[in-house]
């Protein structure tokens, strides 16, 4: 039987005089395991490649990585940003086949970055640093480093995240210092962490996509994080 293809939006990564296109192998896992065909895409400025890019996957997993440049959402604390920005080709990338298949209807996953990047397309904001902007913050993990494990609070009982995890409450592992502040058009909270940060957002009236400020991928273990790969991959 024919697997349902996943597109994987890639790191693009600067070594030794070339540009790499990369993907963290437990992306690649987590669909597989989940019963699709993972494929890492390539960048391209040509709408039309987009479009027929996007028309030939079932599914668009969109991954974490650096951070959002800060003139994309008008930040007002740019100088917090991790030196490591992602750059204008992954971005534009990122934001136009993220659109495309919006408008084609299909399934997206969004992770860490990813999500973020989603509430930004759609005109919210990021906060810049937890550890600098937010007083009380729980644990959330070492950006690029190690994960932390804390609970968090599905607030939304009547959203996609909800139904497919079936609990009010469960164990994450997350590893960011941005995480969303504002929220864009339409974008709606479907879970918060105890210290009121975003961990999950939807949209409004939509019902293919899911943003998830933890990392389900590292949690191969978990029926819950292996669930969301599942409804990516259906």
């Amino acid at each position: 039987m024919k697997k349902t293809l996943i597109g994987i939006n890639p790191y693009d990564i600067e070594r030794k005089g070339s540009t790499w296109n990369a993907t963290k192998q437990a992306y690649y896992r987590a669909v597989w395991g989940a019963g699709g065909c993972p494929v890492t895409l390539n960048h391209t400025k040509n709408k039309d490649q987009i479009t027929s890019l996007i028309s030939n996957l079932d599914g668009l997993l969109m991954v974490g990585g650096p951070d959002i440049p800060a003139n994309k959402y008008k930040s007002t604390n740019a100088q917090l940003l991790d030196p490591d920005v992602m750059s204008e080709d992954r971005e534009n990338f990122d934001r136009a086949v993220f659109l495309e298949a919006m408008s084609q209807n299909k399934k997206i996953l969004a992770i860490c970055a990813g999500a973020q990047h989603a509430n930004v397309i759609y005109g919210g904001t990021l906060i810049e640093d937890i550890p600098t902007l937010i007083k009380n913050h729980i644990d959330h993990g070492v950006f690029n480093g190690a994960a932390s494990t804390h609970p968090i609070t599905i607030t939304n009982q009547n959203s996609l995240l909800s139904k497919i995890i079936n609990k009010k409450t469960i164990d994450i592992k997350s590893s960011h210092h941005q995480c969303v502040n504002s929220l864009g058009k339409g974008v709606v909270v479907t879970a918060t962490a105890k210290d009121g940060m975003v961990e999950a957002i939807e949209l409004k009236d939509k019902d293919n996509f899911i943003g998830v400020q933890w990392h389900p991928e590292i949690m191969p273990n978990s029926r819950e994080m292996s669930s969301l790969f599942a409804w990516l991959s259906s």
